[in-house]
């Protein structure tokens, strides 16, 4: 029955829910709902998600969409509103220099527009090397559907949500962003 999922909070210390559309222009990613994905689908009922999308290397912007699941999903002209960023400064403090320039100057929450098919969205932009916090305008609950795995970097193109028992589901009340770049070793026989 649709709507049974296990219900799992995510801990005060939190849990690692993946990386953000941030590699690629124009990649997005939109797994964080405004409610329980499965129980507006068995209700017919409108929901809205967070999709945060790369607007370019190092910049991203959270912009709400809207729809009746399964969807498909719109942008929400107004739903820059319904939600609240929090920028909690630099990462690694001692990092500042490894930070280009314009996006250092880039309050984290300040309003961005990024123009899809010819029509501008607006958004809150997410710059990277940032502690970056997300939330509910009114203070209610996030939950988190997993979607498949991406497969290529098209763009505006969000994987399918994965079955209601197959995926993982968590509610929680923060979104925290933060950048990890790292070196990678890959093997190979030529």
């Amino acid at each position: 029955m649709a709507g049974n999922q296990p219900q799992h909070q995510a801990s005060r210390r939190g849990r690692f829910i993946g990386s953000s559309g941030m590699v690629f222009n124009d990649q997005t990613a939109a797994d964080v709902y405004f409610g329980n994905y499965w129980q507006h689908l068995l209700a017919g009922r409108r929901l809205e998600r967070v999709a945060i999308i790369c607007t370019s290397w190092g910049m991203s912007m959270a912009l709400i969409q809207h729809g009746i699941p399964p969807g498909p999903f719109n942008p929400f002209v107004l739903g820059f509103t319904r939600i609240i960023v929090d920028d909690n400064g630099i990462h690694p403090p001692q990092g500042a220099d490894m930070v280009p320039p314009a996006i250092q100057i880039v309050q984290a929450g300040s309003m961005g527009i990024h123009w899809v098919n010819g029509i501008g969205l607006h958004g809150r932009r997410l710059p990277w090397h940032r502690r970056i916090t997300l939330r509910r305008e009114d203070g209610g609950t996030l939950h988190y559907h997993q979607h498949e795995d991406r497969v290529g970097h098209r763009v505006y193109e969000v994987p399918p949500i994965r079955p209601e028992h197959e995926g993982a589901y968590f509610t929680f009340n923060r979104l925290r962003f933060g950048t990890q770049i790292q070196n990678y070793r890959r093997i190979q026989t030529v």
